[in-house]
C-alpha cells in the first residue's frame, strides 16, 4: 500500500478489497488554505458554516478563512472558543455548550479551525447535531484528525464520545510551521511512539496468534521510515520536515480506517499517556499534551525493551512468577497505585488480563518461553534509547516525566502496570507474566536518574 499526491489530494493505493477508507478529501500542502472553499464546493456541502476556533488559531488560520469565505460567497460565522486565562480550553461542558449555542443561524457544516481540542469539540458536536465538518489544522500534533471518536472531558473526567470524521481535511503547511514548537514535537512523539506499538503487535503474533494486517502495519512502517529520515528537516520546520510528521499522523489515522481497531497505533506507550492524563486530572493538576505524553513514555519503554530482549528466559523462575501474578490480595495491592481503587474496580469488571488464573498463565508463560527466539528477531527493527536520546536532544525536548509535569511516584506506579488498562497483549504484560517486571522498571528508573544529571 503506497500514497502519492494529486492537485494536493492525498491519495493511497494498493488497498485491498477487505479494507475500508472512510470518504475523507485529505489535502496537504503548501499554501493551499486559500483553496479551502473550492474543495468545500466539490463536494456541494452548502453555503453557511460556522468556524470554530480559539483566539490563538483564529488569528493563525480562521481569520484568512473567514475572508476567503466571504469573497468567494459563504456566509462564515465564528465562534471564538472562550479564553480561560491561565487554564487550557478543553473539550468539555463549556466548550461543547458554547459551540451548541452559536449553531443559530442554522448552518449547513461546521470548521474546526485548529488541532486537538477543537477538533474534537467541533466533531462530538458535528455528530449531535447532524451536520458535517470540515478540519482545518493549524498543528501537525496528533493523528485524530480523521478519527471517529472524540476524548472529552464530562464532571472533571475523561470519557470518550461518537463523533464524525472530517469530510474534508485541510493541511496548509505554511499554517504548520508557525505552530508552537511543543505542538509540533506533540506530533513527532505521537508517531514514534509507533514503534512500541508495531513491536508489541508483532510480540503478540509470535505469543499468542493474534492477527497481524500486514496492510496496516506496512503503512506504519512507512510512517516511522519517513518520519526517522527526516529528523533535520523537521528539526528546521521545513515544508519537508512538516509534511513526514502530518503523514505520519494521517497514515496511522488511515489504519484505523482500514483496520476497524487502533492496534497498529497504539499500545502500551499510549496507555501509560492516558493513565497519566486521568490521574493528574484527578487531582486537579495540568497535564501535558497527549503527543507529548506518548513520546516522553515512548523513551521509558524503548529502554525497557532493551533490558527485556536481554533476559536469560532460561534462568527465570517459574513458580515464584506465578505466585506473584496469581496472588490476586498482594497483586492488586501493587497496580491499585497505578489506577487509583475507584478505576481499577471498573477496570477488574472487564479486562481479562486483571483476572488471569492458573490455566491462563500456564498458557502465556509456555508460549513465551517456547517463541522466545523468535521474540527477540522480531524486535531487531526498534531503535536503541541512545538514539532516542539524540533525536530529543536535538529538538532539546525533555524525555524525564517529571520535565512535563508527571510526579515520579506516578512514573514509578504506571510503567509497569499500565498494560494493564486494557485486554491488548503487550511486552509489558509480558514481563508481568515473567515475573521480571519491577526489576527492569527499577533499572530504567536508575538509568534515566543518571541520564538527568546531564541532560541539557
Amino acid at each position: 500500500m503506497n500514497y502519492y499526491y494529486e492537485n494536493e489530494m492525498f491519495k493511497l493505493e494498493g488497498i485491498s478489497t477487505e479494507h475500508t477508507i472512510s470518504d475523507i478529501d485529505i489535502y496537504i500542502g503548501k499554501g493551499i488554505l486559500k483553496n479551502t472553499s473550492s474543495y468545500i464546493k466539490k463536494r456541494n456541502m452548502g453555503k453557511r458554516c460556522l468556524i470554530v476556533a480559539d483566539g490563538n488559531t483564529y488569528l493563525a488560520a480562521g481569520k484568512a478563512l473567514a475572508e476567503n469565505f466571504a469573497h468567494d460567497g459563504f456566509a462564515a460565522d465564528v465562534c471564538l472558543l472562550r479564553d480561560r486565562g491561565e487554564e487550557r480550553i478543553e473539550a468539555d461542558e463549556l466548550s461543547v455548550g458554547q459551540v451548541m449555542m452559536s449553531l443559530e443561524p442554522e448552518p449547513d457544516f461546521l470548521i474546526a479551525c485548529g488541532s486537538g481540542v477543537i477538533n474534537d469539540i467541533t466533531r462530538f458536536v458535528s455528530y449531535t447535531a447532524k451536520k458535517p465538518f470540515v478540519s482545518v489544522g493549524t498543528a501537525a500534533s496528533m493523528d485524530g484528525y480523521t478519527s471517529v471518536t472524540a476524548p472529552m472531558i464530562f464532571n472533571g473526567k475523561k470519557v470518550h464520545r461518537h463523533g464524525n470524521a472530517p469530510k474534508i481535511l485541510v493541511l496548509d503547511t505554511e499554517i504548520l510551521k508557525n505552530a508552537p514548537k511543543e505542538l509540533t514535537m506533540a506530533g513527532f512523539g505521537d508517531v514514534y511512539g509507533k514503534f512500541i506499538a508495531k513491536a508489541d503487535w508483532l510480540l503478540s503474533n509470535i505469543t499468542t496468534g493474534e492477527e497481524v494486517d500486514g496492510q496496516a502495519l506496512g503503512l506504519i512502517t512507512q510512517a516511522l521510515e519517513k518520519l526517522t529520515r527526516n529528523v533535520e528537516e523537521i528539526c528546521s520546520a521545513t515544508d519537508e520536515g512538516l509534511k513526514a510528521i502530518i503523514e505520519g499522523l494521517i497514515l496511522a489515522g488511515i489504519t484505523i480506517f482500514t483496520t476497524g481497531q487502533t492496534r497498529a497505533v497504539a499500545s502500551v506507550e499510549h496507555n501509560q499517556g492516558h493513565i497519566w492524563e486521568t490521574r493528574m486530572l484527578e487531582a486537579r493538576k495540568p497535564y501535558p499534551l497527549h503527543g507529548t505524553a506518548v513520546g516522553c513514555s515512548t523513551g521509558y519503554y524503548l529502554r525497557m525493551y532493551e533490558y527485556f530482549k536481554k533476559i536469560n528466559i532460561k534462568n527465570l523462575d517459574k513458580e515464584k512468577a506465578k505466585n506473584r501474578i496469581l496472588n490476586r490480595d498482594s497483586f492488586r495491592n501493587k497496580v491499585v497505585h497505578c489506577f487509583g481503587e475507584e478505576w481499577l474496580s471498573v477496570l477488574e469488571k472487564s479486562n481479562k488480563c486483571l483476572n488471569l488464573n492458573e490455566e491462563d498463565f500456564e498458557r502465556h508463560y509456555n508460549s513465551i518461553v517456547n517463541n522466545w527466539d523468535k521474540i527477540v528477531k522480531a524486535l531487531d527493527f526498534l531503535p536503541t534509547w541512545d538514539e532516542y536520546r539524540e533525536i530529543y536532544k536535538k529538538f532539546r525536548q525533555p524525555i524525564h516525566a517529571e520535565d512535563i509535569g508527571i510526579p515520579n511516584d506516578l512514573l514509578k506506579h504506571t510503567l509497569p502496570y499500565s498494560t494493564f488498562y486494557r485486554d491488548r497483549y503487550d511486552f509489558v504484560f509480558v514481563m508481568n507474566i515473567l515475573g521480571i517486571i519491577e526489576e527492569i522498571t527499577d533499572m530504567t528508573l536508575k538509568d534515566y536518574q543518571k541520564e538527568k544529571q546531564k541532560w541539557f
